[in-house]
């Protein structure tokens, strides 16, 4: 429907296939990019003779990045396209301005002849949803993720960050698994919710409008969104996308969970305002669930958790909610908890 696999693919290209390898996560949890989906890809990259670059740089992924390839199938995937799947963390990285100071990208990515970019229809607890253009933050190697988290841990000022990196690394080709997506509190501890799509567009956002129409969100009130007409790559008032095989409404989730963030923003100003102590929400470690694992204590970019007899405990007057300890967990141990009035009013 948008022409074949040679538009994107000439022989002797060498292809970045980036997918959402968010944390070490089995397949089945819909944390990550379906490894059938990126076996696809990688054999019709190589049917037009293209040459595979196989890598995500998850966080937490300079601990142990082999464990993330065998949790969410990415190893079995590489075995089966005869490739060894890369890490960012190994490779150089160039600086770019941002608002607010500078990303930082591999040059793994920036260095390949042709991007195809394979996001998940996930909610976010940050940015409400990820997507697309979410989805290349990824090439930022290790560490620097959470360092940008510090620098802006307001939505909007980190979705700036978010966009400054999409820019670098714009992808050719956009094809996110929607098959079975998160509602809830995503990208990590949600729910799995059928979904039953593939979508397929050049425009990353214009994608991303369309997994957000999906999934029940209005652009306006997204961070990626408003983040891209500042930068002057959306408008508000741009025409409606032009679609494609089956009717989108065979795949709008009625009633589909939405980040408990969205709730109580939603809430009048005057209420969020005059009740702000008492409406909240903020991480806690589950001890029955957690391992002690100390990803999370690691991941923390303003070091806020600190390991207390072998449970994490968060010092609220400086975490900032960024959820970067939710998506490193890879116990689901982290959760999103809320006051008693948060809870009556969401």
């Amino acid at each position: 429907m948008i022409g074949s696999p040679e538009r994107f693919i000439k022989p002797g290209d060498r292809i970045l296939i980036k997918p959402n390898m968010l944390s070490a996560k089995e397949p089945e949890h819909a944390v990550t990019t379906h490894p059938e989906i990126i076996a696809a890809v990688g054999e019709i990259v190589l049917d037009c003779r293209g040459r595979i670059i196989l890598g995500d740089s998850p966080g937490g992924a300079a601990k142990n990045i082999k464990n993330y390839w065998n949790k969410t199938g990415i190893s079995a995937v590489a075995k089966r396209l005869n490739i060894e799947p890369v890490s960012f963390e190994k490779s150089s990285v160039k600086s770019f301005k941002a608002p607010g100071g500078f990303v930082n990208i591999s040059t793994i990515a920036l260095e390949a002849d042709g991007i195809i970019n394979l996001p998940k229809l996930k909610t976010h607890i940050l940015t409400k949803m990820t997507g697309a253009v979410k989805n290349m933050f990824g090439t930022i190697p290790g560490f620097r993720k959470g360092f940008l988290h510090s620098l802006a841990p307001e939505p909007d000022d980190f979705a700036k960050f978010v966009f400054a990196a999409y820019k670098q690394v714009v992808p050719n080709l956009n094809i996110m698994d929607a098959i079975v997506g998160m509602e809830g509190n995503g990208p990590s501890s949600g729910q799995p919710r059928h979904i039953g799509a593939i979508l397929i567009s050049e425009d990353a956002l214009a994608l991303d409008s369309i997994a957000a129409r999906i999934m029940g969100f209005d652009v306006r009130e997204l961070p990626m969104f408003k983040a891209a007409v500042e930068a002057g790559y959306w408008q508000w008032d741009s025409d409606p996308v032009d679609l494609y095989g089956d009717p989108i409404e065979e795949f709008i989730a009625h009633n589909f969970l939405l980040p408990d963030v969205s709730k109580l923003e939603r809430l009048p100003d005057f209420v969020k305002n005059n009740l702000k102590r008492l409406i909240w929400i903020r991480p806690q470690a589950n001890p029955e669930v957690c391992t002690a694992c100390n990803l999370c204590v690691e991941s923390c970019p303003v070091e806020a958790m600190s390991m207390v007899r072998d449970v994490p405990l968060i010092d609220y007057n400086v975490c900032i909610k960024c959820g970067c300890c939710d998506e490193v967990c890879p116990e689901n141990a982290i959760e999103q908890k809320m006051s008693l009035l948060a809870r009556l009013l969401a």
